[in-house]
């Protein structure tokens, strides 16, 4: 071998790789997208703070908030966040600004596009607002337990958000829509502070079960076949949405109105109204585009029709080719068989309440939840038993007077306590930073709360600034 003789080795190509953009966020990838089952944002935002390991209220306080534009939920003294939990997180799965404005910015942070497609944006110019979506949350706990047996991810599916879907046609049940603990039993926000996909926001446990359903969760076959048509109808929407070239527009709507009285009625307004049913005035409204029919009213007009609303809505005038119903009129609606009147029992209902008020129930029931339990109207009840029902009504204001106590001195010691704390870091403990400390950072605007915080600050020392 020459040792001379040089050796070449095969070069490197030593420039960087291009690095695609970095999110603030987890890029995290919605569940269900293309099918009827597509994931809710609320229920989304809830599964993206517990990927990052922190309660929703830290993930929307911190991250959310700020870049919003809504000043008004930063301010943790005062009521705004409460009220925002209790009353309008229904809207962020809608179609109107405030779940526009949170798409944008949870795409912003996360560097996702497909976000807009958990909300019922596409459909914000033919769908109205009223009537569309729940107040709180719903969820079937067959489905739950389901996922969690089979290792898929437990989510907060959007038809769950939606007014007029009551029940699982999957596993023939009604939606529940109260924590099924008997020591919580509390009705849900879609997104509250410490929302979990699958767990009760209150209590934090699971609210999986795969049992039977309860008597006042078995659906009639009619009801079931009821519910499936609908989930079949609000579903094809969900799922076209992602599809669509345009938008819908609100003119469609007018025009396959207008169709449909010159095809089924020959031009008889009242006759098409009479079969909805809604007034003549109300379907005028319709015709002129100056309403749009609620969700509820939309899917009652195409199953008279025969069609799917997905049609109704994108197809315009085009509808009346659709109708495949043999008769120029449509029939009208069937009547409701009525329900026999159930006799009042006197002494049954006598001893009920009388074993009410014997029983040591805690939390003890409030009269209208008996009245609930025994299926008569709490005002009957209070009519023909007076004394039994002042007794079980007083035995519950007491009991919920003791719990409000219990409740405001415990914050009297968290006010306490955060003034300690602000204090031993070297700040001034004012009403604000006190208020970060608490469980329920509003109490800090209660007088009662005040004249604590005021107390606490003479007794270690600080004066009290006057605000700015």
């Amino acid at each position: 071998m020459n040792p001379d003789a040089l050796t070449i080795y095969e070069s490197w190509d030593l420039t960087l790789p291009a690095l695609p953009p970095r999110s603030r966020l987890y890029c995290l990838e919605p569940v269900g997208v293309g099918t009827v089952y597509i994931e809710s944002l609320t229920g989304y935002i809830a599964r993206l703070a517990e990927a990052h390991g922190v309660h929703t209220r830290t993930l929307v306080v911190r991250e959310l908030v700020p870049l919003l534009g809504r000043k008004h939920l930063s301010r943790l003294a005062d009521n705004s966040l409460t009220a925002f939990w209790s009353k309008d997180t229904r809207a962020l799965n809608g179609t109107q600004t405030l779940a526009r404005d949170w798409v944008l910015t949870l795409e912003r942070l996360t560097l996702r596009h497909d976000l807009r497609f958990l909300t019922l944006l596409t459909w914000a110019n033919v769908l109205p607002p009223g009537g569309l979506l729940r107040p709180t949350r719903v969820w079937c706990p067959a489905c739950y337990q389901e996922w969690h047996t089979t290792g898929q991810v437990v989510y907060e599916p959007l038809l769950w958000a939606l007014a007029v879907v009551i029940a699982c046609p999957y596993h023939g049940r009604r939606l529940r829509s109260q924590c099924s603990y008997l020591d919580c039993r509390h009705t849900l926000s879609l997104l509250a502070a410490r929302s979990r996909p699958g767990h009760c926001s209150r209590c934090e446990r699971w609210l999986g079960d795969a049992a039977e359903p309860m008597a006042d969760e078995i659906l009639s076959d009619n009801e079931l076949q009821r519910q499936t048509w609908v989930v079949e109808a609000v579903g094809e929407l969900l799922v076209a949405a992602l599809t669509l070239p345009t938008a819908p527009q609100r003119e469609r709507i007018a025009a396959a109105i207008s169709a449909c009285i010159t095809h089924l009625t020959g031009g008889n307004m009242t006759a098409l109204a009479r079969t909805l049913p809604v007034s003549p005035v109300t379907l005028n409204t319709w015709q002129r585009g100056k309403q749009l029919p609620q969700i509820d009213s939309l899917l009652l007009l195409c199953d008279r029709l025969g069609i799917l609303p997905l049609r109704f809505l994108t197809e315009g005038s085009g509808v009346s080719m659709l109708v495949r119903m043999p008769a120029p009129l449509l029939p009208h609606q069937p009547q409701q068989p009525k329900v026999p009147r159930r006799p009042f029992d006197t002494d049954g209902v006598r001893r009920a309440l009388e074993a009410v008020l014997a029983a040591d129930e805690t939390p003890p029931p409030a009269m209208r939840q008996v009245a609930r339990r025994l299926g008569y109207p709490h005002s009957g009840l209070h009519h023909r038993f007076p004394d039994l029902c002042r007794n079980i009504s007083a035995r519950y204001l007491a009991y919920r007077k003791d719990r409000s106590q219990q409740r405001k001195q415990r914050l009297f010691d968290e006010i306490r306590q955060a003034v300690t704390q602000v204090g031993e870091q070297g700040l001034y403990p004012s009403a604000n930073r006190v208020a970060q400390c608490l469980s329920l950072p509003g109490f800090i605007r209660h007088p009662e709360a005040r004249a604590v915080w005021h107390e606490t600050l003479q007794q270690q020392g600080w004066t009290l600034q006057p605000r700015r």
